[in-house]
Parts: C-alpha cells; sequence; structure tokens
C-alpha cells in the first residue's frame, strides 16, 4: 500500500500533504495489525497452558487419578464443563461486554479443539477406536453450528478438516476391500460434496466466506482425481456396493434441487451446477459400468481438467479473487508437467524433452505476469 501511495504521488494524482496523512493512517493500521496478531498469540498460548495446567495438576495428585480411574465419568464430565465455559466465556468476552474481542474468539475455538477432546475420551475410555467414524460424525455436529452462528472461518475450517477425516473413517469402518476405493471414490466423494455445501444458496448469501473455502478446498481432490484419469489404463471401476452408489445418487438429488430452489441463477451458478452434475453422472457410470472404454474416460478428465482452469481464470479475474487465481495457476502448472511428462518422455529427443519444457514454463510466467499487471494497471 506504501508503494501504491506513492505511485499515486509521483503521478500527480495526489499531493505530498495526503501522501503523508495516508502514510500515517496505513503506517498505524499495519502496527494495529500486528499488535492484534501478538494479541492473538498469547490468547491462544495462554488458553493452551491453562489446559496443560489442568491436566498437570490432575497428574500430580494422586487422589484425583484414583477418583478418575474409579469414575471414568468422571474425566469425561470435567473435560465436557471445562469445553462449556471455555465457549461461555469466549461468548462473554467477545460479544456481550466486547472488552476482550480477540481472547473470547480464542476461547470459543479452543472450546471446538476441547469438544472433540472430550469425544476422544468417550472413546477410549469406552474401547472405541480413536478412527471411529461416529466420534468424527459427533464432533463435526458439535462444531458446525459453533461455526454458523458465531460467522468464524476458522472454525469452519476446522469443521472441513473433521468432514474429510469423517468420510475417511467411515469408509475404513466399513472394510470393504475395493482397491480402487481410495484413488477414485473417496477424493471425488469427498471434493463434490464440499463443493456442493458452497454452491447451496443460503450459504452463498449469508456465509460467502464460508462458501469460498468449502468450494476451493473441494477442488482440490476433484483435481488431483481428474488427474489420475487422465493416465486411466483401467478397463473397469466397478463398484456396485450401496454404501457406494447411494451418496452418489443422493448428491444428484440434492444439486438438482438446490438449483431448482435458488432464487437468482447467475451464469456461474448454472455452470458450477452443470459440472458438479456432470462429475456425478461420470463417477456413477464408473461405479456401475462393468467395462469401460479408458481413452473415453482420459478425453473427459482432460476435458472437466481444462474447464476448470479456464472458469477458475476467468472468475479469478472477475472478481480480483488472489486465492482463486493463485489455485488455478498451480492447477495449471501441474497439469502442463504430468501432460508433458507423459507424453513428451518417450515422444522427444531428451535434449529437446529439457529445453521445450523450459522455453514453455518461461512463456507460461511471462504470460500470467503480463495478465497481472494488465488487472493492476486496469484497477489504477
Amino acid at each position: 500500500m506504501e508503494k501504491l501511495i506513492l505511485k499515486w504521488l509521483s503521478a500527480g494524482i495526489i499531493n505530498q500533504e495526503t501522501a503523508d496523512v495516508m502514510l500515517k493512517d496505513v503506517k498505524e493500521e499495519l502496527s494495529k495489525r500486528r499488535q492484534i496478531r501478538f494479541n492473538i498469540c498469547i490468547y491462544t498460548l495462554a488458553a493452551v497452558l491453562i489446559g496443560f495446567g489442568v491436566f498437570s495438576f490432575i497428574s500430580a495428585n494422586d487422589w484425583l487419578l484414583e477418583l478418575f480411574k474409579k469414575l471414568p465419568i468422571m474425566k469425561i464430565a470435567g473435560l465436557l464443563l471445562l469445553s462449556v465455559c471455555a465457549l461461555f466465556f469466549g461468548h462473554k468476552l467477545a460479544y456481550e461486554g466486547k472488552t476482550f474481542p480477540k481472547l473470547g474468539f480464542s476461547l470459543i475455538f479452543l472450546s471446538t479443539l476441547l469438544i472433540g477432546g472430550t469425544y476422544a475420551l468417550v472413546g477410549q475410555t469406552y474401547n472405541i477406536n480413536a478412527h471411529n467414524s461416529s466420534l468424527m460424525l459427533l464432533w463435526l455436529l458439535s462444531v458446525l453450528p459453533v461455526a454458523y452462528i458465531y460467522k468464524k472461518l476458522a472454525i469452519n475450517i476446522l469443521s472441513i478438516i473433521i468432514y474429510v477425516f469423517f468420510i475417511i473413517f467411515y469408509y475404513m469402518d466399513l472394510k470393504l476391500d475395493f482397491a480402487l476405493t481410495w484413488t477414485i471414490f473417496i477424493p471425488l466423494l469427498i471434493g463434490i460434496s464440499l463443493y456442493s455445501f458452497g454452491n447451496i444458496s443460503q450459504v452463498v448469501e449469508k456465509y460467502n466466506k464460508f462458501s469460498l473455502s468449502y468450494k476451493l478446498s473441494g477442488l482440490a481432490p476433484v483435481f488431483v482425481t481428474l488427474l489420475v484419469l487422465t493416465c486411466s489404463v483401467e478397463s473397469s471401476y466397478e463398484l456396485s456396493s450401496l454404501f457406494y452408489i447411494v451418496p452418489v445418487v443422493f448428491l444428484f438429488i440434492a444439486d438438482i434441487l438446490n438449483f431448482v430452489a435458488a432464487k437468482e441463477k447467475t451464469f456461474l451458478f448454472k455452470f458450477e451446477t452443470a459440472f458438479l452434475l456432470s462429475l456425478l453422472i461420470v463417477l456413477f457410470s464408473l461405479l456401475t459400468l462393468p467395462e469401460i472404454y479408458s481413452p473415453a474416460v482420459t478425453v473427459i478428465a482432460h476435458f472437466a481438467i481444462i474447464s476448470m482452469i479456464l472458469a477458475g481464470y476467468n472468475y479469478g479475474y472477475k472478481f480480483e479473487h488472489n486465492g482463486i487465481i493463485v489455485l488455478t495457476n498451480s492447477f495449471l502448472i501441474i497439469y502442463l508437467t504430468v501432460t508433458y511428462c507423459r507424453w513428451g518422455w518417450d515422444m522427444l529427443d531428451k535434449s529437446l524433452f529439457f529445453m521445450i519444457g523450459g522455453i514453455g514454463l518461461l512463456g507460461l510466467g511471462i504470460y500470467l505476469e503480463k495478465r497481472r499487471k494488465q488487472i493492476i494497471k486496469k484497477d489504477n
């Protein structure tokens, strides 16, 4: 921002006096942000130390340990009480008294972690595996309302992480021996479902940051799976169990209902819905068809990746969202590198392979840099 103000000053857009005032405000704002980050670190560290202090106190007192051994429910009740207290005092400090909002948020976030520890303790007490999907589901159902009530992105990201582990643990619990489950089904199910959450009309309208976090989190596993399919040589991906078919059908129906219920159907919304439904149709076909033509799957995967990249650049630059642009750049570079290495290594002389690859990356870098400068120039 300081460089931009100096640029405006040299261009004569603003005078020296205005520049001085703006630079002073910028420096004060930066100082305030640093202080806020420092305070958040202190509060978080303090909360963690208090937690360790409580556990150390319990460990150092044999009578408490004996009591907990005789009455395991006491441990669970104690940790649950600590979770509730953290949430209660966090709410008081951040939203009622508003005296220490950052400390209040740290306590609220701490409560979402402590409740997960409570469920883990329940599992340990009653000999339930730590990777049990039911415990993850309970944790997810406890965290989601907190995220949406307080509209905190950090808690929502935590809920996304818990959701991913819930899906993985659920299919681990089923103990169905299908090798292709992990390479095709699980990543696509996680990616499509997360993107579908982010495409729900109410989430887009009222929780836009949540919507974007769902979509960006969902794109990565979808992209990786499509990249795997571009190299597909399998003649069958058949997984006809209802545990695989039902979630796909449910998501397909849910996306259609979401589209029908949406009040405003923008081109982006239509494109996203069509893309999700197409992916679900492809996934359903892969799961149910006893035999497939692998070159057709490869072509579809290439087309889907190119569509993702083009849409990412279009809407990243349109909405001037750096996160979308950076993610799309990463997808493009990975896609071109994998495709070029797959075909170029066998078809080209090794010297030509490296030279053409280097020149191609150089040209891509120049184009992306030129495009970035055009956007900055347009904004100015």
